[in-house]
């Protein structure tokens, strides 16, 4: 017995559908309309009268009703586009199922709906698409919701555009699993490989190698830029002030002395190596470094930073971690062991990681000890 012998539509299945009170029988009769309009078998009026049927069922009240509808019609493309725009924009348990199967939503429709919800569930079914475009995938890593993110991150049938990659390391810098994702997604350029290096473990950091084939001066200024790191994290807060001046003068020498470790200097705090390396770079003596870092006018410290020809773009949010630095520092005299917590706190508290032009590298230099050499150079 076919399924259009099983389910013979009428004018008076939708009055009983009306009156049916319980929602078990209405779930039972959605589910063999659904199934019936989905053979093809039915005839066109009968067509007509599902369609009837399904925005009825729409506003039933009990979501396990809509449930049905919505898994039973996921992979239909002959179904109306309002049947569909209907379902994806009700509740979770419903939406999830034509969000992430149905092809009757547009490209539109989806940016359309991702602009317009946070709930989570949404987000990534949608991530979790056969395809999703350039422009839907900057759009899901936009609303920095991490479930989501890893979802469009790992869909291999996702497109990232590089600046998406970019708003990936901006944004996710401290999250494992994002990077992870990343590495083992394949088809990275090779300059974002790079700079995905200095930031991810020891073994990702093999696996990158091994499948990007990332040269060897790559992988030794990265090593280079970790010990130097830790020299500064954990030596230079007993040296003296002609220890620390010898050792920028070395770091000079051998082209080591970067604007990635100036910079991260400033992010964990070490105030003392920062001025003594910005007058290093700008030729300046160091007490002239230290009173144009304590210029509160708007002339000084922008003359000794374009002096030492650290990145423009860097500048504002420089600045502003000079401004935290030095307050929390009390004008650099000691830095507290929670430093880098206290400094994330004022920086979000103040809105600044969403206000200021790269301040989320900064964020990252401070909270994981990361020098990104490659997106600051």
């Amino acid at each position: 017995m076919t399924v259009a012998q099983t389910v013979h539509l009428t004018s008076q299945d939708i009055q009983q559908l009306i009156k049916e009170p319980s929602a078990t029988m209405r779930s039972r009769i959605a589910e063999k309309v659904t199934t019936g309009y989905n053979s093809g078998l039915f005839n066109e009026t009968e067509k007509l009268l599902a369609l009837e049927i399904f925005r009825l069922l729409l506003k039933d009240t009990e979501t396990r009703v809509r449930k049905v509808l919505a898994e039973q019609l996921k992979h239909n493309i002959s179904v109306p586009h309002d049947v569909i725009y209907a379902l994806a924009q009700d509740v979770p348990e419903v939406s999830v199922h034509v969000l992430e199967h149905s092809f009757v939503l547009t490209e539109e429709d989806l940016l359309t709906l991702v602009q317009a919800t946070r709930e989570v569930p949404k987000l990534r079914a949608i991530a979790r698409r056969e395809s999703v475009s350039k422009s839907l995938s900057h759009a899901l890593i936009e609303t920095r919701a991490l479930e989501a993110v890893r979802e469009v991150v790992a869909n291999r049938n996702a497109v990232l555009a590089e600046t998406a990659l970019d708003l990936l390391l901006e944004e996710f810098s401290r999250e494992h699993d994002v990077l992870e994702e990343l590495v083992y997604r394949g088809g990275l350029p090779y300059a974002f490989a790079e700079k995905l290096f200095t930031l991810v473990s020891d073994s990702l950091r093999k696996a990158l190698t091994r499948r990007y084939r990332l040269s060897f001066h790559v992988v030794e200024e990265a090593m280079e830029s970790a010990r130097t790191t830790a020299t500064l994290q954990f030596l230079s807060p007993w040296m003296s002030q002609q220890e620390i001046t010898q050792l920028v003068d070395q770091m000079y020498r051998g082209k080591r002395l970067t604007s990635s470790i100036v910079i991260r200097s400033l992010c964990i705090g070490d105030l003392r190596f920062f001025e003594t390396a910005l007058a290093k770079l700008a030729g300046v003596p160091v007490a002239n470094a230290r009173i144009l870092i304590l210029d509160p006018g708007p002339l000084g410290f922008k003359a000794l930073y374009d002096s030492a020809q650290l990145p423009e773009a860097f500048y504002p949010a420089v600045k502003l971690m000079v401004r935290l630095a030095l307050d929390e520092t009390e004008y650099g005299t000691y830095r507290t062991a929670d430093f880098g917590q206290r400094m994330m706190e004022r920086i979000a508290a103040g809105g600044f990681d969403k206000t200021v032009e790269h301040m989320g590298t900064l964020i990252a230099m401070i909270g994981r000890g990361v020098v990104d050499r490659a997106t600051i150079h």
